[in-house]
């Protein structure tokens, strides 16, 4: 399912960036939201209804300030009914090449993948259209 509204969720702002731009050469109808930490992320959800935003992906950092990725999904999961989650691809981006992060990540009902950073536009454009599936096989 293609996504209507991709949140990027990332304390670096660069790698937003990147990221918003690949989204938006990919397909620029799909509306690209930037947050930089958890509670931003929870807030956009919260005050958008996911009739009105459509399919959602989130691109979630693990590593922030304020409110972590990990945190962010014990939220997610605490305060959304599960039409609401049906609508949302969650996957795990990070710098980290760590194998605790993965196996939480691939473990964790809510997360559909974990990505190691940087992404590249083909990577993106697959994660966009829901073929990027390499990294829970993993």
């Amino acid at each position: 399912m293609m996504p209507n509204t991709i949140l990027l969720v990332d304390d670096d702002d660069t790698t937003n960036l990147l990221n918003k731009f690949f989204a938006e050469s990919i397909d620029s109808s799909i509306d690209v939201v930037t947050a930089t930490n958890g509670k931003e992320a929870l807030s956009f959800l919260e005050d958008n209804d996911i009739e009105a935003i459509g399919p959602c992906l989130i691109i979630l950092d693990v590593l922030m300030p304020i409110m972590d990725g990990w945190e962010f999904l014990e939220e997610f999961k605490n305060r959304f009914d599960a039409k609401y989650k049906e609508q949302v691809t969650i996957s795990i981006l990070t710098g980290l090449d760590s194998e605790r992060i993965s196996k939480k990540a691939k473990n964790h009902p809510l997360v559909h993948n974990t990505i190691q950073k940087p992404l590249s536009d083909g990577m993106f454009k697959e994660l966009i259209t829901g073929r990027y599936a390499a990294s829970l096989s993993q």
